[in-house]
């Protein structure tokens, strides 16, 4: 595909996608559900996140909703079915989204309740609008929450208010989840704000944003200690050649006064090596 276009990463009923400027923008459509999501579109989930991940055109990803809102959450009429079959299906749809190497930006307007909320809480960055309103309404049906992803809420708001929003099934208006620090930037228009956020994020080295989620999320971190030092630091050899690489650009582009021009790629990260357009050359 080219950088800026339109194609629909799987073909199924319920999301459309278009790439601008490098940011990929996946839209939540079901407006007469209020974007509730059915079980065909959690499923399809982790593979348009693979997808976007694969393709080194993409540099940041928005996901919003159409028509106003965000996501009511999943279709009530699915939900009829084994709890296992149930966590499955949401963790892994919401832990692709929390881990895609690609960073992902929640676009917020009107509804963004459930699994809405959970998504949103999945994505690195959260934008919301005025007037949004948030919640978990499980208390309200019966339905137990996946671990993962009730814990990933918790790691958000805090232990205490994931309890509140939990057991109480309340709807939370949008000055309570910006005091909470749920958003990051409040925006009259999120999406064109989200837009903007992801140029810049384009513009920016993907080893270091990747590098950083993978600390965050324990994929990396200090190998084990010797007698003589509680810690040893020894990355991957392929990650400090990428990382003397990608260094060597960013301190050329420092001095000259000029923006970076970053070589390496999230599929570098995937295939554990150095840029391929820097790489030596094999004897």
């Amino acid at each position: 595909m080219t950088v800026d276009g339109t194609y629909r990463p799987v073909d199924l009923e319920g999301f459309d996608f278009t790439v601008t400027g490098g940011v990929g923008t996946l839209v939540i459509d079901r407006p007469e559900k209020r974007n509730a999501i059915s079980r065909p579109m959690w499923r399809a989930l982790p593979e348009i996140i693979a997808g976007i991940d694969a393709d080194d055109s993409i540099g940041a990803l928005v996901i919003t909703g159409a028509a106003g809102h965000f996501s009511a959450g999943s279709d009530i009429a699915d939900l009829n079915v084994a709890l296992a079959d149930f966590w499955e299906l949401n963790s892994t749809a919401e832990a692709a989204v929390a881990n895609a190497r690609t960073t992902t930006i929640a676009a917020i307007t009107g509804n963004c309740v459930g699994g809405g909320t959970e998504i949103a809480a999945a994505c690195d960055i959260r934008i919301s609008a005025p007037g949004s309103i948030f919640g978990v309404t499980a208390a309200k049906l019966g339905l137990v929450y996946p671990p993962g992803p009730t814990r990933r809420l918790a790691t958000v708001l805090g232990d205490s208010w994931a309890r509140y929003l939990l057991v109480t099934a309340s709807i939370v208006k949008f000055d309570q989840m910006r005091e909470l620090g749920f958003f990051h930037e409040v925006s009259e228009a999120p999406l064109e704000s989200a837009q903007a956020m992801g140029e810049k994020i384009v513009g920016l080295s993907r080893l270091s944003q990747i590098g950083s989620k993978a600390v965050l999320a324990g994929d990396l971190m200090e190998t084990a200690g010797t007698p003589d030092a509680d810690t040893a630091f020894n990355p991957p050899q392929w990650l400090d050649e990428a990382y003397q690489d990608e260094i060597a650009r960013g301190q050329e582009a420092f001095f000259a006064k000029r923006p970076p021009e970053f070589g390496f790629r999230g599929t570098d990260w995937a295939e554990g090596s150095i840029p391929r357009s820097s790489a030596p050359e094999k004897p």
